[in-house]
């Protein structure tokens, strides 16, 4: 259901190929495995408004475990000094229909030279600072990642085509640059049907500068819509171009804008790190350009601050999202126009659930969290946190939840999260 056939054989025959590659004589094989695992607690005072630690995981209310926790295992098989393979597999509270669901990432790489490699297969996203191990729990500071930037920014999480990467020391740190080009799906978990968003030649750039201490990375995005399932929300689309125009002359328009095929979106971020032993800052800020009326421009970022005590580091994030449009209101229909009393009354419920489609999407939101990581070991880290978040509505677009859901003027949620993380 969640995966195209053309993405899934592609992925599907990488697996076929990786596996008759480990056929091969142990001797001549250098293979590594290793794993993640995160065992989490999350409990909120809100019921309506359910938590979401990431788009495609199910939303879960009240004190559950599923929202944060997750297994991971990944191999690496080095096949010669310049040809590798990577698996990695990923066990979390999602649906999958298939094998291609579970992977995260399945890629052929080679390295040209010291400076020059390539991958084919499925691909992490190179969005944001830690695109490389968001999902391992042990490689983060926080109990749970700030949800204003990193739920519209994952929302793609791989893409299935071939990325170019360039690497060189300069000066006194290390200079990356990457260009990929694939396809990709976003998944998207709800309390009722499950809803996906299909992407097409998906472009992505990245640039990034790191030291011993300090790192900062800058990303550029460009991708096409090209299908996507909303459940009664296709139905519902489907049905407003048969309005008569003189009924209600703004629904075709509308059917057009939420259609999601062939829309235009642009992703742009910014991030920054610092770490000298004592005193840690993570900050990021991002743009999503697109002209879907169920998503509209969004601004959005966060900073982190941390302090290292020991094997004990506190922190605090200050995260905001904001939708960047205006609240667009749709004309009302033309009820005189309509011979029955029925019609009317149908007619006002589309008009009406047309305008909470439009309202429920949009995202004005901020928070303040609290948390401390306490390092147990070398593999073993335990952190803590508690967040308060302040939503501004009518909207509530990365939340889970019902659609008959009033948020009303403001509403204010705290969300707090324990959680244990090791590698092996």
């Amino acid at each position: 259901m969640f995966l195209f056939w053309n993405n899934a054989r592609r992925v599907i025959m990488l697996v076929y190929l990786t596996g008759l590659s480990m056929i091969t004589p142990i001797a001549t094989a250098d293979i590594e495995v290793s794993g993640f695992a995160t065992a989490g607690f999350t409990t909120s005072n809100d019921d309506e408004l359910i938590f979401q630690s990431s788009l495609d995981r199910i939303p879960e209310a009240g004190i559950n475990w599923q929202t944060n926790s997750l297994l991971g295992v990944q191999i690496n098989y080095q096949v010669s000094d310049e040809l590798d393979i990577v698996v990695q597999a990923l066990l979390e509270h999602k649906h999958n229909n298939s094998i291609a669901d579970f992977l995260e990432m399945a890629f052929v790489r080679y390295r040209f030279n010291r400076n020059w490699s390539a991958r084919l297969g499925r691909l992490n996203y190179n969005a944001y600072l830690t695109s490389e191990y968001l999902n391992v729990g042990y490689s983060t500071l926080w109990a749970s990642p700030p949800t204003e930037f990193y739920t519209p920014s994952s929302n793609i999480s791989y893409i299935d085509g071939a990325e170019l990467e360039y690497r060189k020391s300069v000066s006194t740190g290390i200079m990356q640059a990457t260009f990929a080009y694939g396809d990709s799906q976003a998944n998207i978990a709800s309390t009722g049907d499950d809803y996906w968003l299909k992407y097409k030649r998906v472009v992505n750039g990245s640039l990034s500068f790191e030291t011993s201490s300090w790192g900062i990375k800058a990303t550029l995005s460009h991708f096409h819509g090209e299908d996507s399932y909303f459940g009664s929300l296709n139905d519902f689309q489907r049905r407003l171009p048969s309005i008569p125009e003189s009924w209600w002359p703004t629904a075709g328009n509308f059917a057009r804008a939420i259609d999601f095929k062939g829309k235009q979106i642009t992703y742009a971020a910014l991030g920054y790190h610092y770490n000298n032993g004592t005193w840690l800052l993570m900050s990021e800020v991002a743009m999503l350009d697109i002209d879907w009326a169920l998503l509209n421009n969004l601004a959005y970022g966060y900073t982190t601050f941390g302090y290292i005590y020991g094997d004990v580091t506190p922190y605090i994030t200050l995260a905001k999202l904001n939708t960047t449009d205006k609240r667009t209101v749709l004309a009302e229909p033309d009820y005189e126009g309509v011979p029955t009393r029925d019609g009317r009354q149908a007619l006002s419920r589309m008009h009406r659930g047309s305008q909470n489609l439009l309202d429920i999407s949009r995202m004005q939101q901020q928070s303040v969290t609290a948390g401390a990581r306490w390092d147990i070991d070398e593999r073993w880290a335990l952190k803590g946190q508690v967040a308060r978040y302040q939503i501004s509505g009518p909207g509530y677009g990365i939340w889970g939840s019902d659609l008959e859901v009033s948020v009303g003027n403001k509403r204010y949620i705290t969300v707090a999260s324990i959680n244990l993380s090791t590698i092996f």
